[in-house]
């Protein structure tokens, strides 16, 4: 069994990466065998955040070029994160979709592919090849905006079930935010998480961990273990302590 989620943005800087990175790793932890594929192959660094630094002949380009088979790109992260990173060499082709479905045939389990921003070639490629996709924002106006765009195109292509919903990031509950009400209305898709705009997040960044790892308890890695629930059809009921933890982290 293979299940492919693209996780897509209309805009950088909105979390897409810290989301699939985040998001891979908790449904590893429930269980769940998943690796996470940085398909930006024109400025990857998803493996950057984690602190990994790819062998430059054992990436994504080099499978999909026949040079080594995909399952041998298969980096593990000290967290038990599986990832397959893409080249830091600064010139570099396109993703092919019929050279990146055959590679996606050769994985089994959950596959999470960590999308470029925007609405490129590769994302069209991307949006083709998975088979449901998140899509992730935060609650400005611009973001907003792009993310509609990717809304409809995966509508145009896939239809109207091959978009999850919304993963809402950075979000700080301020007046002069998009408020949740409008931005379901404006993608027509349901927020599924609320992911609060918090240091933690910032903080496992600089450590290169994953939040989930970083700090279990902090709010935003309990939204994207609520999301890998949601996605894994799974209860999830955060531990009743992790207030306190949180306090004693603040003090």
């Amino acid at each position: 069994m293979r299940r492919v989620i693209g996780v897509v943005s209309g805009k950088g800087g909105v979390g897409k990466t810290v989301t699939a990175a985040n998001l891979a790793l908790a449904m590893q932890e429930m269980g769940k065998q998943v690796v996470c594929i940085d398909a930006d192959v024109t400025a990857s660094n998803l493996a950057l955040q984690l602190d990994m630094h790819p062998n430059p002949e054992i990436t994504l380009q080099d499978a999909l070029e026949g040079k080594v088979d995909v399952l041998k790109t298969i980096t593990l992260h000290d967290t038990g994160l599986m990832l397959i990173p893409s080249s830091l060499a600064l010139e570099q082709e396109g993703l092919d979709r019929e050279k990146f479905k055959r590679l996606l045939d050769r994985l089994s389990g959950y596959v999470i592919i960590d999308a470029p921003p925007g609405l490129n070639e590769d994302v069209h490629t991307i949006i083709d090849v998975s088979d449901e996709l998140l899509i992730v924002t935060n609650p400005e106006i611009p973001a907003v905006a792009d993310a509609m765009r990717v809304a409809e195109a995966i509508r145009r292509k896939k239809g109207e079930e091959a978009a999850l919903g919304i993963v809402l990031t950075k979000s700080e509950n301020a007046s002069y935010e998009v408020s949740e009400r409008e931005i379901e209305s404006a993608t027509e898709l349901p927020i599924l998480v609320k992911v609060p705009h918090d240091r933690e997040t910032k903080k496992s960044i600089a450590s290169r961990i994953p939040l989930v790892h970083y700090n279990p308890h902090a709010k935003a890695a309990i939204e994207y273990r609520r999301l890998a629930a949601i996605i894994l059809g799974e209860d999830y009921k955060p531990p009743f302590f992790a207030p306190i933890r949180r306090l004693f982290n603040w003090i």
